[in-house]
């Protein structure tokens, strides 16, 4: 068999742990705190506002309705200037050019 042991007797007996001292309850209690404390971003990305589904679609209706109603008018067309162009137009002695292709002769050189 086998014999006892001093260190068995030692083992057997009650051990107490220390008392922790005010600045460690201090530490533990500040390193918890910033642990689980969120940050101010944190809270402001979680941050939540309950609005009704009628009160959303009446803004979103109030916003497409002032971009509608703000947005700049159209320019309106400008006549264009009767002196350059040719609203009569010859066709007598027509020739299609050999290549197919079309040619801009402005109203200065037709009238040379």
């Amino acid at each position: 068999m086998i014999d006892p042991d001093s260190l068995d007797a030692i083992l057997r007996e009650e051990w107490k742990a220390p008392e922790p001292t005010a600045a460690f309850e201090q530490r533990m209690t500040s390193a918890y705190r910033s642990a689980v404390r969120p940050s101010v971003w944190w809270r402001f990305w979680k941050f939540r506002v309950s609005v009704p589904a009628p009160v959303l679609v009446a803004a979103m209706l109030t916003i497409f309705a002032l971009f509608f109603w703000l947005r700049p008018a159209a320019a309106p067309a400008v006549s264009p200037d009767t002196s350059s162009v040719v609203t009569r137009l010859n066709a007598s002695g027509f020739q299609p050019l050999p290549n197919g292709h079309t040619r801009v002769i402005p109203a200065m050189e037709i009238q040379k």
